[in-house]
């Protein structure tokens, strides 16, 4: 299926686009590579057992969920600065029905997903409706419902949750329910590729299909690989299960419906975008219920995580985290680019940094300035390709 990045007739940027992306995918994985091998040296081996890969997993899970949506809304040249007081608000409700109001924790969950829904709503309408840009009206955003969660709950923490609830983070698949589901995501993900390798020899863009298959498969196998090892002592947690789910649909809806088509396009060029017809203020406004659904999503899991509501540091900074995920996996600050994948090695990359760090007793201010030069390195790569493309073209 084409990519909506760039145009139809445009077959030499194209192949160009897709080198370039795959040399910063794999760039991000080198880096990473470079960085497990630097703190498993540097711990002593400590930071590649299987125990504290999964806490590492964990402690990304959070920040990879709010992740998504940020790719989803930098795309479209939009920002969300209100993520982690969000977050936090739902962390308050949920907490609120189940803890004070003994609500069933599955009505309760379904409650803070509408209630995800109505805020993301109600800030896509100022932005589309009001025409109010996206910086200010999420940063009104970060403090009022921050504050709303304050005055809830009095500024106290709200636990602890029942046991049903916490399960969402701390529970675990089967060892072996855990393989087969690994095995079956990998065989399926190898196979939609070979087909969508026959469509490409079918319409000419692609001549070696066994070359482009390998190229698929030898990573996946690789990953499918590494999950299973890490998998087979305690199993896939329920947290990364849900990481997963949420990245796969995120990345089908950006890369193979029409709507996702329609976020580039507004992304790459708006003015261009509502002249061929796409309603510009409606795929918007979509864009931030989406991102309302995601604040249901990851406030739950955060709140099942710490099984409490605490208003006051709950998601904190959560939003600059998500945004700088999004960036340094390769999500462009002036739109039109960006992919779930990159924003999930991106989280990945910032919780090996943290991790790996904390394993070796760092201070955390030397923790937030590595973090902050990363960060500035992925934006001005960002830029540096940003004019090396418009020079080539």
């Amino acid at each position: 299926m084409k990519q909506p990045n760039p145009p139809a007739d445009a077959a030499t940027p194209y192949s160009r686009l897709l080198k370039s992306r795959a040399l910063r995918e794999s760039t991000l994985l080198l880096v990473l590579l470079c960085i497990w091998i630097f703190f498993y040296f540097a711990t002593n081996g400590t930071f590649l057992t299987q125990r504290n890969l999964i806490l590492l997993a964990l402690q990304t899970s959070i920040v990879a969920l709010a992740a998504i949506s940020a790719v989803m809304l930098i795309v479209t040249r939009n920002f969300d600065l209100s993520v982690g007081s969000a977050v936090a608000l739902i962390g308050v409700v949920v907490a609120v029905l189940t803890v004070k109001l003994r609500v069933d924790p599955t009505l309760a969950v379904l409650v803070c997903l509408l209630v995800g829904l109505a805020m993301g709503a109600w800030q896509g309408w100022w932005v589309t409706k009001i025409r109010m840009s996206s910086f200010i009206v999420t940063l009104a955003g970060m403090l009022y419902f921050r504050g709303i969660s304050m005055i809830v709950t009095n500024g106290a923490t709200v636990a602890p949750l029942p046991p049903s609830l916490k399960q969402i983070a701390t529970g675990f698949l089967s060892p072996l329910a855990s393989i087969i589901l690994i095995v079956v995501t990998a065989a399926a993900f190898v196979a939609f590729s070979a087909y969508e390798l026959v469509r490409g020899m079918r319409f000419g863009t692609v001549t070696n299909f066994q070359s482009n298959l390998m190229k698929v498969a030898l990573p996946a196998a690789i990953a499918a690989a590494a999950a299973i090892w890490l998998a087979s002592s305690k199993g896939v947690p329920y947290l990364i299960v849900l990481v997963a789910v949420c990245a796969i649909a995120a990345d089908i809806l950006m890369r193979r419906t029409r709507f996702g088509v329609q976020l580039y396009a507004i992304g790459g060029n708006p003015e261009a975008a509502r002249l061929s017809g796409i309603n510009v203020e409606r795929v918007i406004f979509t864009n931030f219920v989406i991102a309302g659904l995601a604040y249901g999503i990851t406030g739950v899991a955060l709140t099942a995580r710490v099984s409490g509501a605490i208003a006051g540091s709950a998601g904190l900074f959560l939003e600059l985290d998500a945004i700088a995920a999004a960036i340094i996996g390769g999500t462009s600050l002036s739109g039109g680019r960006g992919r779930v994948f990159g924003a999930l090695l991106g989280a990945l990359l910032m919780g090996s940094l943290n991790n790996g760090m904390s394993l070796m007793n760092v201070p955390t201010f030397y923790q937030d300035t590595a973090r902050g030069v990363v960060l500035l390195l992925a934006v001005a790569i960002d830029q540096l390709s940003r004019r090396r493309s418009a020079t080539i073209r």
